[in-house]
């Protein structure tokens, strides 16, 4: 028997079944008493049996044949489409046309329409409930083909599962909250939209869950048949995986790529472009068995035994250092020989008489008892060392009765005092400076050009001191708070002396470093003093490119430690079991008497295979991540990325899918 819904003469709606719309009818009388007691029918209860009664005839009349299946499925899939609400579209169709219903009878069409959706249920409910999922899948796709579904777009974006269910159970509240009021009447709408809501949310949390656990238990099933028959498939999904995880897109890596060979650092890989994910992938790579093994770990030794040539060239060009601090020296010397030469030439044929009394005035201040309180000129006590200078200097200009006059003598005498200073300990230079510092001026009133010539002797002296001040700011034991604004006081051409000998220890440093590939000769470069100096002393324009040359050199170090150092019982295992086709970690467990050891041991030689990573596919990864020209990166990356992109999108679709059937149905648990 059929079951109707029918609604009684209190206005309220009953469930009652029968054999036909009548019979039910006159059921819910008698079990409401008007059986014995009549009561005047209203117009209402009237209408609804007189519906009742033209769609019982009208099913009777369409027996059971295909035509009322399509019927029964397309109203199903139409409901969940339209969120419940396909009764009041037709109904409000029919009320304002007239076609599939009556002209201005809106509550007749939606009486009607709702009595004859609750026949498709109760007649046909496998058509109607395949179409309700239909309308579910259907809408599903919509909402992600349309980037309206929550779920779909956080899957898009790679969001973790956790996120990715929290949107879902958002998505499948609203749905749900929407099904159950579509599908409620009158009052009774917004509890319906509540149930809705809460089953909606429920079945939206589990759902993306639900596809991660089945995905889990089916890919260790087809990964090891599926990774051998396509294993470029397998292979694109890895990278695409590895680019994800890296948190860079194809253009961050192909761009890295492209400054890396402007930077003459050719060698730079996709691998060290990606940072830790690439070079844990890398990492697989060199320690799985597969014909690409030993080319990844040959190329990583030749490019770190390189390292140390790249870092001085580095240093040379970034310093603007060309030659070593010795060389420079030696080199602003002869300028300043050439150049002193020649001014001092030109002084000495303008040049007059000079008056060296005050450099003489300046000894005898020293030398005379008056000054130092220590002499007697009556006595024979001998002078010491610094009385001995003072009276040597002041020799060269007098001998008590005579006075030196002559410029070119007076220039002799003042090259004497200089040199003098020079190699004179502290004490003797604090006296012999002033003398010499008189007898300077002195010349310089003898001879116009003289100043000039003077001016640049000292200047030039400057910067060949800048050179070993240079040397001296490389070492651990000088600050940077003191180096660097030493460095800034400096003119230009001290500037230029004091980074050849700065770059002159660094370079020294990483060429006598070892050639070990376990050695980072980078890794001095990379410290606190050198990150403050080394944009400071830069040759303009060129501190960037130097830290990123720099940097560089570091991430390869650690993409090449990554997959050759440590310990080396991964790699031998990895070797031994390629040799025997055994695990010899198996064989070692039974041996101590260790079953369970030994079957999680022969466990991991079915990780790869169970992973889709057999040989074939371990290989084209390889390739990948080794590749360094940025166009072909491009091109491969991409091809990871896509097919990531298209089975995110499937999984987005078909948990939408899941989430917009799974809502339908749970706004219809409130429904009436």
């Amino acid at each position: 028997m059929a079951t109707f819904k029918i609604t009684g003469p209190d206005g309220k709606s009953y469930r009652v079944t029968g054999e036909t719309a009548e019979g039910a009818f006159q059921a819910l009388q008698q079990h409401l008493g008007t059986a014995t007691a009549p009561q005047a029918e209203s117009q209402q209860s009237i209408d609804g049996r007189q519906a009742l009664s033209d769609l019982t005839q009208e099913a009777a009349n369409s027996g059971d044949g295909i035509g009322r299946n399509v019927d029964s499925f397309m109203r199903g899939a139409a409901d969940v489409v339209s969120l419940g609400f396909a009764d009041e579209i037709s109904a409000a169709g029919g009320a304002l046309t007239g076609v599939g219903g009556e002209f201005g009878e809106y509550r007749k069409n939606l009486r009607r329409e709702r009595i004859k959706q609750y026949q498709r249920d109760s007649s046909d409910p496998v058509a109607s409930l395949a179409g309700r999922i239909a309308g579910g899948v259907t809408g599903g796709l919509g909402l992600a083909r349309a980037g309206l579904s929550p779920t779909a777009n956080a899957i898009n974006r790679g969001a973790s599962l956790g996120r990715v269910s929290a949107a879902s159970a958002g998505e499948g509240a609203i749905l749900g909250g929407a099904h159950g009021f579509g599908s409620g009447e009158g009052d009774g709408r917004i509890k319906s939209a509540g149930i809705g809501a809460l089953v909606g949310g429920g079945v939206g949390l589990a759902a993306p869950a639900a596809v991660a656990g089945v995905t889990k238990l089916v890919a260790p099933i087809a990964a090891p048949v599926m990774a051998r028959i396509f294993p470029e498939r397998y292979a694109e999904r890895a990278i695409g995986e590895g680019v994800r995880r890296s948190g860079m897109t194809v253009d961050d890596i192909a761009a890295a790529l492209g400054r890396s060979q402007a930077d003459e650092q050719g060698m730079f890989t996709v691998a060290d472009a990606m940072g830790n994910s690439g070079q844990r992938m890398l990492s697989t790579v060199a320690r799985t068995p597969n014909n690409e093994r030993q080319a990844v770990v040959e190329a990583l030794q030749a490019r770190q035994a390189g390292q140390g040539d790249r870092l001085s060239n580095f240093l040379a060009q970034g310093f603007d250092a060309p030659d070593t601090a010795a060389q420079r020296a030696a080199s602003l010397t002869a300028q300043r020989t050439a150049a002193a030469n020649a001014n001092y030439g030109a002084a000495r044929e303008a040049a007059g008489t000079v008056d060296p009394s005050a450099a003489i005035q300046s000894a005898d201040d020293f030398l005379t008892p008056g000054a130092t309180r220590l002499m007697n000129p009556g006595n024979n006590i001998a002078d010491d060392s610094v009385e001995a200078a003072v009276r040597r200097a002041r020799s060269y200009l007098t001998d008590g009765d005579s006075v030196l006059t002559d410029f070119n003598a007076a220039l002799r005498a003042k090259q004497e005092i200089d040199a003098m200073i020079e190699g004179a300990s502290p004490t003797i230079q604090r006296q012999l400076i002033p003398i010499r510092n008189q007898l300077d001026d002195a010349l310089a009133r003898a001879s116009d050009p003289y100043a000039a010539a003077r001016d640049t002797f000292r200047q030039q002296s400057l910067a060949i001191d800048a050179v070993e001040t240079g040397r001296n700011a490389a070492s651990g034991r000088m600050r940077a708070d003191d180096t660097v604004p030493a460095f800034q006081r400096m003119t230009e051409p001290e500037q230029s002396a004091f980074r050849a000998g700065y770059a002159d220890p660094l370079i020294t440093r990483v060429e006598s470093a070892s050639m070990s590939p376990t050695t980072n000769k980078a890794r001095s470069l990379v410290t606190p003093k050198t990150g403050a100096e080394f944009p400071a002393f830069a040759a303009p324009g060129r501190a960037d490119q130097l830290a990123a040359r720099i940097m560089r050199e570091q991430r390869m170090f650690e993409t090449a430690n990554q997959a050759m150092g440590g310990s080396r019982t991964a790699d031998n295992l990895a070797d031994a079991s390629e040799m025997s086709k055994f695990d010899p970690g198996v064989m070692s467990k039974l041996l101590r008497g260790d079953p369970i050891g030994a079957v999680m041991d022969g466990g991991r030689r079915l990780l790869g295979e169970a992973q889709g990573m057999p040989p074939r596919v371990v290989e084209q990864v390889a390739q990948v991540l080794m590749e360094t020209n940025p166009q072909a990166a491009r091109q491969l990356l991409s091809g990871g990325i896509s097919r990531l992109s298209r089975a995110d999108q499937v999984r987005a679709r078909f948990i939408a899918s899941m989430i917009s059937s799974g809502a339908a149905g749970a706004g219809r648990l409130g429904a009436p």
